[in-house]
């Protein structure tokens, strides 16, 4: 889809003030950051701001969807659950934006990330296994009475690779991510072995 000139000039602001806030927080904390700074930064007049965005806190919501996204329609449907490529794949993804995490980590930032990456799980889960996301079983004392049975798993298996994304950003994401990936999923496939 080609986008129109007034989208593409969209765009470039939205990525202007992306940037200008990742710059401010490598200068000072998030939380000190005012609109004012920010649209100087981004050299964008104040009302683009708000034609963009709703606060300061926007712009993060809105470029971590746009991440969430961009995984989600990156990795082709699998023809079966391998934890070896979706850790890889996972970590890879993530090891890109490195500096961006690692400045949301240092500015306390993480239950945003978190949360956006819990959001984006249960269409990440269906979009990997295709066709066989959409069954759905009664769980007894819910409030929803039926739920997908990957709503479940998706959940689950978010929260592990989200733990130990935030695992890794803690100690700097030093260690590569290939070798992360390979660590994770060896660790997780032999104690898989060991309890059955």
């Amino acid at each position: 889809m080609q986008m129109n000139g007034h989208e593409k000039q969209k765009e470039q602001s939205r990525q202007m003030i992306e940037e200008a806030l990742f710059a401010l927080m490598k200068e000072k904390n998030y939380a000190q950051i005012t609109i004012s700074e920010l649209t100087r930064r981004a050299d964008v007049a104040r009302r683009t701001f708000y034609r963009l965005y709703k606060s300061r806190e926007d712009v993060l919501d809105v470029f971590l969807q746009k991440l969430c996204r961009v995984y989600r329609e990156q990795y082709p449907v699998l023809t079966h659950y391998d934890v070896r490529q979706i850790a890889e794949e996972y970590f890879c993804f993530w090891y890109q934006y490195r500096e961006v995490l690692l400045l949301m980590h240092e500015n306390g930032l993480d239950p945003v990330l978190y949360y956006h990456l819990n959001c984006s799980a249960l269409e990440v889960i269906q979009g990997r296994m295709g066709r066989r996301a959409v069954s759905e079983t009664d769980v007894e004392g819910s409030d929803r009475g039926a739920a997908p049975d990957t709503e479940y798993f998706a959940v689950y298996s978010a929260g592990g690779f989200c733990s130990l994304l935030f695992r890794w950003i803690g100690t700097g994401m030093i260690e590569p991510p290939r070798k992360y990936a390979a660590a994770v999923s060896d660790s997780i496939l032999n104690f898989i072995k060991t309890a059955v």
